[in-house]
């Protein structure tokens, strides 16, 4: 391989710190200024750059004081010696935080405190439904379908459910019922055996704008009237508990799809 400055800069010295490395190899022991001079820098450059690679272990200083104190590099396999040592004191760190992994986990993922994320515009909203995927239980659903079929998300929504019956997950849904609601459950031949629906009163409830999933320990909320699209993730599992119990509560008062 070619000596050169990009080769040293690769292994982490700056362009002046490898030419000055470079000068004090080639000179063997040399005073400071014939060091500056080979490596085409000022002499307090050459200095500070030199007292740099000391602390570094790539030079020493061999005799001499002020203007008279020379360096020479030490030999090179100490490059390997350092960088070897480097990747000890890695390998230790990444064995260390192994250890550390399970305790800060339980603190990351601590029941007691929710976990909330926003999701903003409609690839927020996506973004968020695509988390749902990785659910390990069925998904309880509330709200309306009219919203769903804009342009923004009709094709994208259907797509999402072909998603979610493929991986076997179970949905059930309150839903207005109105005549858009009608025809898209009618229309859910690909995925109705994972899909189950009630409906909730038109009168009572005409209109959502929303809708609220709940799984596993997080409950989704979604605005998808325009231009307010947004998605809120909130990961508690007491939240959950409550909200499932609630929709339980409607579920069975809900009217049955026939």
């Amino acid at each position: 391989m070619d000596l050169n400055e990009k080769n040293l800069c690769d292994l982490g010295l700056k362009v002046k710190e490898a030419r000055v490395y470079l000068a004090t190899l080639e000179l063997g022991q040399s005073l400071v200024t014939d060091i500056s001079q080979k490596a085409a820098v000022n002499r307090t450059s050459g200095y500070h750059i030199l007292e740099r690679l000391c602390v570094r272990g790539l030079v020493i200083r061999t005799s001499g004081q002020g203007a008279k104190r020379k360096y020479a590099a030490e030999p090179p396999a100490y490059l390997l010696n350092i960088y070897e040592g480097k990747q000890k004191n890695l390998t230790r760190k990444i064995e260390k935080i192994k250890t550390l992994l399970p305790a800060l986990n339980n603190l990351y993922k601590d029941k007691n405190k929710p976990v909330i994320k926003f999701y903003d515009g409609s690839e927020g909203i996506k973004k968020v439904y695509l988390e749902t995927l990785k659910s390990k239980e069925e998904i309880l659903a509330v709200g309306d379908i009219d919203e769903w079929e804009n342009p923004v998300f009709n094709k994208w929504i259907r797509q999402y459910a072909k998603k979610r019956a493929a991986r076997k997950i179970y949905e059930r849904g309150l839903i207005t019922a109105t005549e858009k609601s009608a025809a898209w459950v009618n229309n859910y031949p690909a995925t109705k055996k994972y899909s189950h629906f009630r409906w909730l009163p038109k009168d009572r409830f005409p209109y959502l704008g929303s809708e609220v999933d709940i799984y596993e320990d997080k409950v989704v909320v979604v605005l998808l009237k325009k231009p307010n699209y947004l998605g809120v993730l909130i990961q508690s599992a007491e939240l959950a508990r409550i909200m499932k119990t609630l929709f339980e509560l409607a579920w069975e008062a809900a009217e049955k799809y026939n």
